[in-house]
């Protein structure tokens, strides 16, 4: 093959790959699990490493339609996995944590309250929302309400007599504890913090599905054992 004619096959073979990371992000953005491509002819020509898209491109195939019912029906596995049991338990300890007597008067456990327990949970909603592919914006909802509860119990415990007046941070507790009892208060910042946490959740979201369309298309193990078994089965 002439030179001419191999360079042509090359920046063919470039095109298409670019086109099909740009549909594989896009199906991500919207909550779809790509389909492993058809096993195409061999080509004399080797075709080079798939990389991301460029920045704007990737700025437009991550946002797209929130799945809002698929994510509901995938909510009772989105419970069991990482993104919703870390965060979970960043939350459980540090409660246990500030609980403790006299635990508070420590600026470090001070700043975990500030950090992962008062509403609207961003760390714990952002970190949830990096570590799952869809539902981010539920993950962030639900810690925004957890992190609420949590720190009423701290906000509403004899642990606070750590605290002296004037900090900061028994001010927020303060806040939140002082609807307590209050039925309709309460709603209110029921509804801020789990709307804070959505968005919240929904911005981690996004910024995952920009970074990994920004990133060469590495196959998990995961992915490398679904599509061997795929392969395996259109052999039968």
């Amino acid at each position: 093959m002439s030179s001419p004619e191999h360079a042509k096959d090359r920046a063919e073979a470039r095109r298409r790959n670019r086109l099909a990371a740009k549909a594989r992000a896009e199906q991500e953005a919207l909550g779809i699990t790509p389909q492993a491509p058809a096993s195409a002819p061999q080509s004399t020509a080797p075709a080079p490493a798939t990389g991301g898209l460029g920045f704007r491109a990737a700025l437009r195939s991550s946002a797209g339609r929130a799945p809002i019912r698929e994510d509901l029906a995938y909510l009772p596995r989105l419970i069991r996995t990482r993104a919703f049991v870390l965060p979970l338990a960043a939350v459980v300890i540090t409660t246990v944590i500030a609980l403790q007597p006299g635990m508070l008067s420590s600026n470090i456990a001070q700043l975990a309250v500030q950090s992962i327990l008062l509403p609207p949970a961003f760390v714990v909603a952002f970190l949830g929302g990096m570590l799952t592919r869809r539902g981010a914006w539920l993950i962030g909802g639900i810690f925004g309400v957890i992190t609420y509860v949590a720190s009423a119990i701290v906000g509403s415990s004899d642990a606070m007599s750590a605290l002296v007046g004037g900090n900061p941070v028994k001010g927020l507790l303060d806040g939140i504890t002082a609807n307590i009892g209050n039925p309709g208060a309460m709603l209110g910042d029921i509804y801020g913090v789990a709307a804070a946490g959505i968005l919240a959740g929904a911005f981690a979201g996004w910024y995952g599905r920009f970074l990994r369309a920004m990133s060469p298309n590495q196959p998990t193990e995961r992915d490398r054992r679904r599509m061997e078994a795929e392969r395996r089965k259109g052999k039968r």
